[in-house]
């Protein structure tokens, strides 16, 4: 857990305990607030935390179940925001949940696995002057590190795709379907965790008080749309990828049958000849033939290699 309190922007730390929160927060005014991080909390844990801070049971209800979807709910006197966490590694893609509550003087945090948050809370630390604009400040901070995410994660998926294709025209494709559907598994997973995040963030670019952070929360629903973007052409990609290499895969079984048929021809021929003369009638032409044997044997020869040279000359060998 850290927990600390941002006066005029500049952090102070603060006692942790939630039986005291109700007094630092009857202590600030004006733009201070109160910045609480907390990962994994239990029940009882956040049933303080929540019952310290107002929050509305559904709040903490949602605040405690993972897998929520993305989105904003409005509640009397504070906001309740979801999002994901997209980390990608190996033809996998991993999401964990980050919840926030924002209200007057506080911003919460309930980080459910995943990636610590430390790192936007330090860099947003380095900005006073933005965190001067009050909590929704921290949230624009936590926002931001989480889309900045996608763009990443974005990044490592168009590399895949791109070694998927060069993959799909080169002699060792066997495999490529099973990693095709993978990556598209996976991009699905990807899209359900940042689509619905765009709807809330234009709110926010359009209603966020005060209206200087507004240009901020625009900027990240840019990235946001860029990762979006990208997931539409990734998709694309695959779709197309997927389609070029069933198309080579057919390609590839209709020239192995036209390769068995000639093949097949070439042995048809003998084994009619050598058929006919081996049913052992007792009158049969040529049979008593001194140059019979040679004559039948060359014949054959000859016509296997007449069919061989047309099959190679249309190119079924």
């Amino acid at each position: 857990m850290d927990c600390a309190v941002y006066l005029d922007g500049v952090r102070e730390e603060t006692d942790r305990d939630p039986e005291t929160l109700d007094d630092t927060l009857a202590d600030l005014s004006g733009q201070d607030f109160l910045w609480i991080g907390v990962s994994d909390p239990t029940h009882e844990e956040m049933e303080r935390l929540g019952g310290a801070l107002g929050l509305h049971p559904l709040a903490i209800e949602d605040t405690l179940a993972p897998h929520q979807r993305p989105r904003v709910d409005r509640f009397s006197d504070h906001l309740f925001l979801s999002l994901r966490i997209v980390s990608y590694s190996d033809d996998d893609i991993t999401t964990s949940e980050v919840n926030i509550c924002l209200g007057r003087h506080y911003v919460l945090t309930v980080r459910h696995g995943g990636p610590e948050l430390s790192m936007a809370r330090h860099r947003a630390e380095r900005v006073p002057e933005r965190l001067r604009q009050g909590p929704i400040a921290a949230v624009h901070a936590v926002v931001d590190a989480i889309v900045d995410r996608y763009e990443d994660v974005a990044g490592e998926l168009v590399t895949d795709v791109e070694e998927v294709e060069t993959s799909v025209f080169s002699a060792d494709r066997t495999r490529d379907s099973a990693r095709i559907y993978r990556l598209k598994r996976e991009t699905l997973e990807f899209r359900h965790a940042v689509a619905p995040l765009r709807d809330p963030i234009l709110r926010f670019a359009q209603v966020a008080d005060p209206e200087d952070l507004r240009p901020y929360f625009r900027d990240i629903a840019d990235h946001l749309q860029r990762a979006l973007d990208a997931i539409d052409s990734i998709d694309s990609l695959l779709t197309n990828a997927l389609n070029a290499h069933l198309a080579q895969l057919s390609v590839q079984q209709n020239e192995d049958m036209r390769k068995l048929t000639a093949g097949a021809t070439l042995f048809a021929i003998p084994t009619a000849v050598a058929g006919i003369y081996g049913m052992n009638f007792e009158h049969m032409p040529e049979l008593t033939w001194t140059y019979g044997y040679p004559i039948c044997l060359a014949a054959m020869g000859a016509a296997c290699f007449y069919v061989y040279r047309r099959f190679k000359k249309s190119g079924w060998l």
